[in-house]
């Protein structure tokens, strides 16, 4: 089965919310609203059914040893606000993370700090646009607690090389807490070879799976404070919320439709995802050099020989970010993401700060015609 669109517009958002979702997905969710509710675990079989398979799934793909230790959630800032909230950090504890994180990580910080008294240490970046090493391996020195990196950045689709960090962090007695929201789908995120404690996930990026899925990885040895608690339809009779894993961390009614589709996605991607992941790396080469070669385009992040996912940000002389997304969606039917894309540290560090970039994020299902018809937009804006 092929994807399917109705839509008459160019999509460049997908680093946003991948268009369209994999084959399957839709008839997934269908079918699970049209058939009787269930609930896992409450008597029912079918609805715990696919949801066991996804969680399964899930954990081959991160590499858990136990599909329990991966946590649902409605979103990836549902599962990061999980982890940073529940490590129980206190007045004093010291977290590392950079300066390419999502406010999904930097605001749970700002909760803490200003709240309790935690002190954050941001790393920047090298003269290559790496995280700086060296001064991350400074702030290692301070005794961290917590040490949450971003995998890809959302801005410029750099990825970041956190395996020889997160190892140095462990050496150092921290937890590590990976942000694959951009990565996962796109790029291999083992979970243990890359030495992260914790990874979050959204299902409705990379992996192309519907909106209001995501989830939290926890290891082993990693115990978190519950931040939720109440109904999970098991061990009723019960005082305090169950604790083992992953109820631990899941209360409330589960999204079943939701993630039937997300287990349509993820068993998608087992046969066709290589193909499709190798079609839209060659889009977004297409795109990325046929942007550097406009006259009055600006890239941002365009280091030679960098790691990076399928995205490009970059700006047009002579027009506000805003107004280029306006022009481009109104005048040739294309939509991209303009602004700080909630990294508002990044752009300050790449020099896109105070109103961030126009950002285009193409997919496998993105036609060479449109990349085409993209540029021409960008070169007609430009001249």
């Amino acid at each position: 089965m092929g994807f399917v669109q109705t839509a008459p517009r160019i999509y460049l958002n997908n680093s946003a919310s991948a268009w369209p979702p994999a084959p399957g997905v839709i008839a997934a969710v269908a079918s699970a609203l049209e058939h009787l509710p269930v609930q896992p675990g409450r008597g029912e079989s079918s609805g715990a059914d696919v949801v066991a398979e996804c969680r399964q799934r899930l954990a081959n793909l991160l590499g858990a040893r136990s599909p329990e230790r991966v946590a649902f959630t409605p979103s990836a800032t549902h599962a990061l606000n999980l982890a940073i909230l529940g490590l129980g950090l206190k007045r004093g504890d010291h977290v590392i993370t950079s300066v390419t994180e999502h406010n999904s990580v930097l605001r749970p910080l700002a909760r803490l700090a200003d709240g309790i008294g935690i002190r954050v240490t941001v790393v920047g970046l090298d003269e290559h646009g790496d995280l700086d090493a060296g001064a991350f391996g400074l702030a290692l020195q301070d005794s961290p607690r917590l040490v949450v990196l971003n995998h890809a950045s959302n801005v410029t689709g750099r990825v970041n090389a956190v395996s020889a960090l997160f190892h140095k962090a462990k050496a150092a007695a921290a937890v590590t807490l990976l942000d694959a929201s951009q990565s996962l789908g796109h790029w291999p995120v083992n979970a243990p070879e890359l030495g992260a404690d914790m990874v979050s996930f959204t299902g409705h990026k990379g992996l192309r799976g519907p909106v209001g899925t995501g989830g939290l990885y926890v290891a082993e040895h990693v115990e978190l404070e519950q931040v939720m608690v109440g109904g999970t339809g098991v061990r009723s009779d019960l005082r305090l919320h169950p604790s083992e894993m992953p109820i631990r961390l899941e209360a409330g009614t589960s999204n079943v439709p939701a993630l039937a589709g997300l287990n349509a996605a993820l068993l998608w991607r087992e046969t066709d995802g290589p193909a499709f992941l190798e079609q839209e790396n060659r889009l977004a080469l297409d795109l990325r050099e046929g942007l550097r070669a406009i006259g009055g385009v600006r890239l941002f992040d365009d280091v030679p020989g960098a790691t990076r996912l399928g995205l490009v940000s970059f700006r047009v002389d002579g027009w506000e970010v805003e107004d280029t997304g306006y022009a481009l969606d109104q005048s040739y039917g294309i939509a991209c993401r303009t602004g700080l894309h909630c990294a508002p540290l990044l752009h300050a560090a790449i020099g896109s700060a105070p109103t961030g970039t126009v950002r285009f994020s193409p997919s496998g299902a993105t036609t060479e015609e449109e990349i085409a018809h993209a540029l021409e937009a960008v070169r007609r804006l430009a001249a």
